[in-house]
């Protein structure tokens, strides 16, 4: 067998692939540094060109945002918060609150206890757990007056459980009642300097 490269056509054919190899690995040598530079360039100016693009947006919302905070400064912001100073007065405020809205659409309370406040920087969490007794029609009315309200309450928890024995026919236009329990909570705002014992942070 004769060897590959005894001709001088082969031999001249091996020579210049292998230039063209050693061409093609200096050129990529060459080459690719320069492209990968870029390419990291071309992220930057991309991320940078987002960045610039954002905080164009923010300033150009600046005044919108100003004059929506001086609305707020110049509201009465007081009257979203029970009115009493210390622990015991908000929560029967907020008592006298729920007991109000549940009488008034129908219903009736069975019984109340408060539960202990949390104290968050300035603001104090004022709780209370209503039992009461209503249709469903008056724990509808119920919720939407205390949703609707002012100062602001909110419903941490609610169950309900009917009253009715097992195998109650209804009558057409008779609403039972229901044995509805509700935590519902609002907030006071902390006197500086007021005791308050039992706080929780």
């Amino acid at each position: 067998m004769k060897p590959l490269l005894t001709t001088p056509a082969a031999r001249r054919n091996a020579a210049l692939a292998i230039l063209a190899l050693l061409a093609l690995a200096l050129l990529t040598a060459a080459v690719l540094p320069v492209w990968l530079l870029h390419r990291h360039y071309d992220a930057h100016l991309r991320e940078m060109a987002r960045q610039k693009q954002t905080y164009t947006a923010l300033n150009d919302a600046r005044p919108m945002m100003t004059n929506a905070v001086e609305v707020l400064k110049a509201r009465d912001t007081k009257k979203f918060f029970l009115k009493g100073t210390t622990a015991a007065l908000a929560s029967a405020e907020l008592q006298d609150v729920v007991k109000s809205a549940v009488e008034s659409n129908g219903g009736r309370v069975i019984s109340t206890q408060a539960i202990p406040h949390k104290d968050d920087g300035t603001y104090r969490q004022v709780s209370t757990m209503v039992q009461m007794a209503v249709n469903i029609q008056s724990l509808r009315r119920v919720l939407h007056t205390l949703e609707g309200r002012e100062p602001y309450l909110f419903v941490d928890a609610l169950s309900v459980r009917s009253n009715l024995p097992s195998g109650f026919k209804a009558t057409p236009g008779f609403e039972p009642e229901m044995t509805v329990q509700i935590d519902i909570s609002g907030y006071a705002a902390v006197t500086e300097g007021a005791p308050t014992p039992g706080a929780k942070s």
